[in-house]
């Protein structure tokens, strides 16, 4: 059997199906571990439990008597210990996982099908069946000049040199909604934008109460507005938006609408 992807659905595959008595070739092409360790959970998790010391530090003032005045003081030495510590589990909980399955080979290639045949760096491979665990990657809304704008990811988003004075989030899904407080809560100025409401798969009355939330902390939050254009400026970038009277403006735009899978460019087809 062969398993195109090395994240933790790819491990998780590969590991099964050698406990069951399969020899398993698990074909990796870029940085082993997939999103969840490198750019996703284990990075974005670590920085938001950082905001969120910083937030309950100011938030005690309300104490009688508790004063001092906790603040970010050094992104980048903040961002190297997220960076250490991705490093540390991506050895631990990949790399080194390995060798305990000896019917798992690790082959790090670009996989590709051809005359129904697996070929990863022009080199065949025999296998019976094969599963794709490719993950998925950032959806960008079709808003127009967007082709245009350079944006950040939450992947880019989570390894930036320095913090932008302005962020624009476009997406209030649970990443939008998420990184949108974090960069806030470290001083950054956030605004939200959302064609429906802060989290649409939750109950309203949870989507009110976080609007609330949100904006007393001081995040701008534009729910149910359109998107009319996007252009970058001399200071970074604005949106116009239906249904909002005035343009937003920022240094920096977040995508945060959504994943799509990776199922192309290999040439292959389910036949389901």
């Amino acid at each position: 059997m062969a398993v195109v992807g090395a994240g933790s659905a790819g491990f998780s595959a590969a590991i099964t199906a050698a406990e069951l008595g399969a020899k398993v070739a698990l074909i990796g092409h870029g940085t082993i571990g997939g999103t969840c360790v490198n750019v996703g959970c284990v990075p974005s998790k670590t920085l938001i439990r950082a905001a969120e010391a910083v937030h309950g530090g100011r938030a005690a003032t309300r104490f009688p008597g508790l004063g001092g005045n906790i603040q970010l003081g050094d992104w980048a030495q903040l961002a190297a210990s997220k960076d250490e510590l991705v490093s540390t589990l991506r050895q631990k909980k990949y790399v080194d996982l390995l060798p305990a399955y000896s019917g798992v080979s690790y082959i790090e290639g670009k996989a590709r099908f051809a005359d129904g045949a697996l070929i990863v760096d022009d080199v065949p491979i025999k296998v019976g069946k094969v599963i794709l665990a490719m993950g998925a990657h950032a959806a960008v809304p079709p808003i127009p000049g967007m082709d245009s704008v350079p944006y950040l990811t939450s992947t880019s988003a989570l390894a930036l040199d320095r913090l932008p004075k302005s962020l624009l989030v476009i997406g209030g899904g649970v990443i939008g909604v998420e990184l949108g407080q974090m960069f806030s809560r470290l001083g950054v100025d956030v605004t939200i934008c959302c064609r429906s409401r802060l989290l649409p798969e939750m109950d309203p009355e949870v989507s009110a109460a976080l609007k609330n939330y949100l904006e007393a902390e001081g995040v701008r939050v534009c729910a149910g507005v359109g998107y009319q254009r996007i252009a970058q400026t001399q200071s970074g970038v604005e949106l116009t938006c239906e249904g909002h009277r005035d343009t937003v403006a920022a240094e920096q735009v977040l995508i945060a609408t959504g994943r799509d899978p990776i199922a192309t460019g290999l040439g292959w087809r389910s036949a389901a």
